[in-house]
């Protein structure tokens, strides 16, 4: 017998490992390759390698770690927050088991937190703007007097709720002094130039309107008191520049009946004078009633000690 075995014998085996040994070669290149994507942000070839890129400071684990790094990992990764090197650190602890899928998205959702934060920050911020711009408001326009209290619900229909006015400020005619109440104010709202004051009888409506007793007009924008005791001329020297009148002369006239409930009115303008009629008392209130202007009031009612019903 022959020592020569057939061809067929030791071709096969042969070709057989000739593929094994390409086949390992072929490996070897595409691990170099993902190593290579590791390096330098993965932009050779595989999917993670891709994802690395878009991710700049933490990167480098996240997206060239290894073959499985997929791209919606990476890219959760990068996030667009200038905190995203956070959620790279979180994506880096898949990176040697091929940089799963599960990991990448860790790492999205760190990085997507940190924008989520700053997002939070800015509408905070915005949020104190605008309360600051809020603070700036007037802080209420409101007027008062030393004497006597004002009370809640004081009406011409509700009298018990209404403060007294002292007898030196009712109408001589039912036994008082007719002198005007010193009367203090807050400054008008933003714009104001000067201001006008009405008191009017709120118990005696006359043509659908409360009773004009006394106006005064033209009070400097500066003004935040009248002392009690004006003057009784059409124009005092106090406050300057003023002017004044009522339904029995120039000056102040107080309380006529015992028991009416009467209402101090002011009035902000955003003119230094009134420009409207000065013909009447009443033609003054009904002027200053048509600028619209931002008013406060101050209600009492005539009454005992003052006088008796």
């Amino acid at each position: 017998m022959s020592s020569h075995q057939p061809r067929s014998l030791w071709v096969g085996p042969l070709l057989f490992c000739c593929l094994a040994v390409s086949t390992a070669c072929s490996s070897a290149s595409d691990a170099d390759a993902n190593v290579a994507g590791a390096a330098n942000g993965g932009q050779p070839g595989a999917s993670g390698g891709a994802a690395g890129s878009a991710n700049v400071a933490g990167a480098v684990a996240a997206g060239g770690s290894a073959t499985g790094g997929s791209a919606t990992g990476g890219s959760a990764t990068g996030g667009t927050s200038s905190q995203g090197g956070a959620g790279g650190s979180s994506a880096q602890a898949g990176g040697p088991a091929g940089g799963t899928s599960s990991g990448g998205s860790a790492g999205g959702s760190v990085s997507g937190a940190g924008g989520s934060s700053a997002g939070s920050a800015g509408s905070a911020t915005a949020g104190a703007s605008t309360g600051g711009s809020g603070g700036g408001s007037s802080g209420g326009f409101t007027l008062t007097s030393p004497a006597w209290t004002a009370m809640a619900g004081c009406a011409a229909d509700m009298t018990a709720a209404c403060p007294v006015f002292p007898k030196d400020n009712i109408g001589t005619s039912i036994g008082g002094s007719n002198k005007s109440p010193e009367l203090d104010w807050t400054a008008g709202p933003s714009g104001t130039q000067s201001y006008a004051i009405v008191l009017q009888d709120l118990t005696n409506i006359t043509g659908g309107k409360p009773f004009v007793h006394w106006a005064m007009w033209n009070i400097p924008g500066a003004t935040r008191m009248l002392p009690g005791g004006l003057e009784t001329t059409a124009m005092p020297s106090v406050p300057a520049g003023s002017s004044q009148k009522s339904f029995q002369g120039n000056g102040y006239q107080g309380s006529g009946k015992c028991g009416n409930v009467y209402e101090f009115v002011l009035y902000a303008l955003t003119t230094a004078s009134y420009a409207g009629s000065t013909s009447s008392q009443t033609a003054v209130r009904d002027g200053l009633v048509a600028t619209s202007a931002p008013t406060a009031t101050l209600r009492a009612k005539s009454g005992a000690p003052g006088c008796t019903p």
